[in-house]
């Protein structure tokens, strides 16, 4: 068992002990994944989240997440989900998560760039739960081929007492209401603080695997070795020779359509265009000039197939212009992993492949907006250590439930107003 696992068993048996002083109601779903734009499990966070127990968490780790990803976690399971802590403060979770209530906070603290934003929102059912509150957590992407730590503080801070919503039309749900002899409660400025460790990895490939086109992937090759990635349903392939000392690199195939590109060059031209962006344009670590052949994007039963020998092929320079390349390129159905159109390199660029010869001569696309032209983050590794738990300065809380509640159990960090 490497260091790591060992930390992260540990951090997942101190967060046993710390549940077992307080009641536990047991959960009907575990709060264990998150989510995708669909309200299904993502592959975005293959790991899921650990002991996360939503709002009575003190802590939310997520080791990996994927770059450029947007996933959703759950903040607590259901309506009548509510939330107690020392010092009176007993609410119903929704009330919480209510912006009219609550102030909702992000304070980013390390690579912070890495987070394009964190917000709070209530209008999408996550697997099993009921329509509860959640986390939108957007993902910068990047390129970078070793994982990176990102954290930083949520908070929920109470804008009023609770009391004061007594003479106003839009009260909280939690007014008046109690449960047995507590008494439903909160101060101004009580705030409920979560505090997040993220690690942002590509996924890692070798050689020959099949990863999908549009994936952000670092390939990690084998040494001594002949290596061979193919991309998609064979939409494109990469063959090189490493030597004992081969760096991983960053090797994501975009085949999104560029509407610069087809604005400028294929409409004028009334062209069919396929795009074939290598996002960074890496650096392969290859003894020699690697085979990087250019797959047919094309099924044999589509409408229009174009003739493969009579095709123009073009790659986007770093100036943003399109340059013909096409007598660098050799077609053929088997001398290379697959048919398609092959050229010797040692770099990944971004190709575009036309049915027709488009007007290169005087046409120019800014490079910022195509795949290939982003400012992705590339920041440097830290040494990985275990996310802090904020045990020192939290107090221990527990869920408790309302007429058919159902709770969730945990360790928050609440801070009472004085």
């Amino acid at each position: 068992m490497n260091m790591k696992k060992v930390l992260c068993a540990m951090l997942a048996g101190a967060t046993v002990l710390s549940m077992s002083a307080v009641s536990v109601f047991a959960a009907a779903v575990p709060m264990k994944d998150a989510y995708d734009s669909d309200g299904e499990v993502t592959n975005d966070v293959p790991n899921g989240l650990g002991s996360w127990n939503g709002l009575a968490s003190s802590s939310l780790s997520i080791d990996p997440v994927r770059p450029g990803s947007t996933i959703y976690v759950p903040l607590y399971q259901g309506m009548n989900d509510t939330l107690s802590a020392s010092g009176g403060f007993f609410a119903y979770c929704e009330d919480i998560t209510d912006t009219d209530y609550f102030k909702f906070d992000v304070d980013k603290d390390v690579n912070g760039k890495l987070v394009k934003s964190i917000t709070v929102g209530d209008d999408k059912k996550l697997g099993n739960f009921d329509r509860a509150a959640y986390l939108k957590i957007e993902v910068a992407d990047t390129t970078a081929t070793d994982e990176n730590k990102t954290t930083g503080t949520i908070e929920f801070k109470a804008k009023n007492n609770l009391k004061d919503y007594q003479n106003k039309k839009d009260q909280p749900r939690s007014y008046g209401q109690s449960s047995g002899s507590t008494k439903f409660d909160w101060s101004k400025n009580d705030t409920l603080s979560i505090k997040y460790t993220m690690w942002v990895s590509n996924e890692t490939v070798g050689n020959d695997d099949n990863p999908d086109t549009g994936d952000g992937i670092v390939m990690d090759p084998d040494a001594n070795d002949t290596n061979t990635l193919i991309w998609g349903d064979d939409r494109a392939a990469l063959e090189f020779e490493s030597d004992d000392d081969a760096s991983k690199f960053y090797a994501k195939l975009s085949t999104k359509s560029m509407g610069d590109i087809y604005t400028e060059y294929g409409d004028p031209a009334d062209a069919d265009l396929w795009f074939y962006d290598f996002v960074g344009s890496s650096t392969i670590p290859s003894t020699s000039r690697a085979w990087l052949t250019l797959g047919i994007p094309w099924d044999d039963n589509d409408d229009y197939t174009p003739d493969p020998e009579a095709c123009y092929i073009y790659e986007l320079d770093a100036d943003g212009y399109l340059v013909d390349v096409t007598n660098k390129f050799t077609y053929s159905e088997d001398a290379r992993e697959i048919p398609g159109w092959s050229i010797q390199t040692r770099t990944l660029g971004t190709y575009i492949v036309s049915d027709t010869e488009l007007d290169v001569d005087n046409s120019h696309v800014d490079p910022g907006e195509t795949g290939n032209g982003g400012d992705a983050p590339t920041t440097s590794t830290p040494d990985k250590n275990i996310p802090n738990t904020g045990s020192s300065d939290m107090v221990n809380v527990a869920v408790m439930a309302g007429v058919l509640s159902l709770a969730v159990a945990g360790a928050v960090a609440f801070r009472k107003a004085k």
